[in-house]
């Protein structure tokens, strides 16, 4: 077995950490409430499964920090609403106790009012240390750190400062689908069992991983890795869920090829069977969030602007904005293919290299840092035509709505919403392709993509802007959600009186 699989398997659990099944708490009144404000509220942003509780707790302590910062009064506060919103089961609480929350808490509050250090950064990094608390899983993160090496053998890098950082952070964000609050965490992590050693405090060790947060995602190299990594995940991703499947099969099966293309077949048939269901929850939850954004924008924006300019509204233009987003997803997303048997067994033959080489194949960094050197004169030529497809490609969807009667909102609503569906749809579609193995040289531009990344380009950039201004998150975060929590506690202590009254009359 080769050495990099060995350390992975010597370190690994084999399924002996807990996992977050367990009885489930009663569905009370006060539950059911508390339950779909949650959906209703994570229906706002477009959020991966695993990331939808972390989000809460850093929401919940964001509003509980505003009237007080003892952290034993928040760490009471965020447990019941953990609780309420069923966001935590029997299991959980078993280990999660009043006291491991306020220690954790402790030590960010402390911080708070250093103007060195991002306030709502450090509140997300607290979600993420309270979010592994809930749910310990040590044996992803050895996986993290697995596909750390590996890329790093694979890979021909220059001689740049802080370059193990970028990598970490990429292999993080792409393979383990962390987001910047985890992946803050997971740098805390690191940086404080270097530290602690040395006797540092938590403010400096806090301190420091702020800095080397900044210099890890404001780096240059960090969209460029992240493709890279992104090319070569796919055998990355099928050793993790083999582990996953059958974790004492798995250690039997890095042994033996015929032993380990048997399980990664059942393994991939499983994923992908899951993977159109989870496709299709991701489509409906982008159309909830498109449709309540595009509803706000007719009600407060469009509609007004078109009695004020036209004296009247529209109904055609109107109707297509309306209609549009919601036909457009489902069109894009019916595109999305799955890989075919001849790409999964070239998958498992892949994954079958990753764990039994000992050396792999070197990439040459410069074929993913973009374009080699060129002339300045022909670096201009490129990012001119560059800037022309965008002006083309816009002028000719402007060009197209005028002739059909739209107004100039009706065209900005619609370029918005056309721009920010694509988006969705390609991030939907680079999901589905996590399982999809194609090297560098069989990849190719089809002309198509060509026309629409001007359209992605702008929706990835709307998509995080407007994400900042949501109004309606404003308005269940700081109008609705404060006061909702407030019955919700009478409710709760209510309930528990009546529940004593139904005792004594019993007893």
């Amino acid at each position: 077995m080769a050495t990099i699989i060995s350390g992975l398997v010597g370190s690994l659990s084999l399924g002996d950490h807990r996992s977050e099944t367990g009885e489930k708490i009663g569905w009370d009144p006060v539950g059911r409430l508390a339950r779909v404000y949650e959906i209703a509220r994570n229906a706002l942003e477009y959020r991966a499964d695993h990331l939808v509780r972390r989000a809460a707790i850093e929401r919940i302590l964001r509003r509980q920090l505003v009237f007080t910062a003892d952290a034993t009064k928040l760490a009471r506060e965020l447990l019941l609403e953990l609780k309420w919103a069923r966001y935590v089961n029997d299991a959980d609480i078993k280990v999660l106790t009043e006291a491991d929350l306020a220690e954790i808490l402790e030590k960010f509050i402390r911080t708070l009012g250093d103007r060195k250090i991002d306030k709502d950064w450090v509140v997300g990094l607290a979600s993420a240390e309270i979010e592994e608390k809930i749910n310990p899983n040590r044996d992803y993160q050895q996986f993290t750190t697995f596909a750390f090496h590996v890329m790093k053998r694979r890979l021909s890098l220059p001689d740049i400062p802080y370059l193990d950082l970028v990598l970490f952070t990429c292999v993080d964000r792409v393979y383990s689908q962390s987001d910047n609050q985890q992946l803050a965490f997971h740098l805390w992590k690191l940086l404080r069992g270097q530290m602690r050693t040395a006797g540092a405090s938590e403010e400096k060790i806090l301190l420091e991983t702020w800095k080397h947060y900044q210099l890890a995602v404001g780096h240059k190299l960090q969209s460029s890795l992240g493709t890279y990594i992104r090319q070569r995940m796919p055998p990355l991703v099928l050793v993790r869920d083999m582990y996953f499947a059958n974790p004492r099969r798995f250690v039997i099966a890095v042994n033996g090829e015929k032993e380990f293309n048997q399980l990664a077949a059942e393994v991939l048939e499983l994923q992908l069977s899951q993977m159109r269901r989870r496709m299709n929850t991701a489509t409906v939850r982008s159309l909830v969030y498109v449709f309540l954004t595009k509803m706000l924008l007719v009600i407060v924006l469009e509609m007004p602007l078109e009695r004020l300019v036209r004296g009247h509204i529209a109904t055609v233009p109107l109707l297509i904005n309306l209609a549009f987003p919601v036909v457009l997803m489902w069109f894009l997303s019916k595109r999305i293919k799955l890989p075919k048997p001849a790409e999964q067994e070239r998958l498992a033959a892949e994954a079958w290299k990753v764990v039994h080489s000992e050396e792999f194949p070197v990439d040459e960094m410069d074929m993913y840092l973009g374009p080699r050197p060129v002339s300045k004169v022909r670096w201009v030529i490129y990012y001119s035509l560059y800037g022309v497809l965008f002006l083309i490609i816009f002028a000719a969807i402007w060009w197209a709505l005028q002739k059909v009667g739209f107004s100039i909102f009706n065209i900005v609503i619609f370029i918005f919403f056309l721009c920010v569906v694509s988006f969705f749809a390609y991030r939907i579609r680079q999901t589905a392709m996590v399982y999809t193995y194609k090297p560098r040289e069989q990849q190719k531009t089809a002309f198509i993509e060509v026309l629409t990344l001007p359209v992605v380009v702008v929706g990835s950039f709307l998509s995080r802007e407007v994400s900042r201004l949501n109004f309606l998150v404003f308005i269940f975060d700081f109008v609705l959600e404060a006061p909702f929590k407030i019955v919700l506690r009478f409710l709760d202590s209510w309930m528990a009186f009546l529940s004593v009254k139904r005792d004594e009359a019993v007893g």
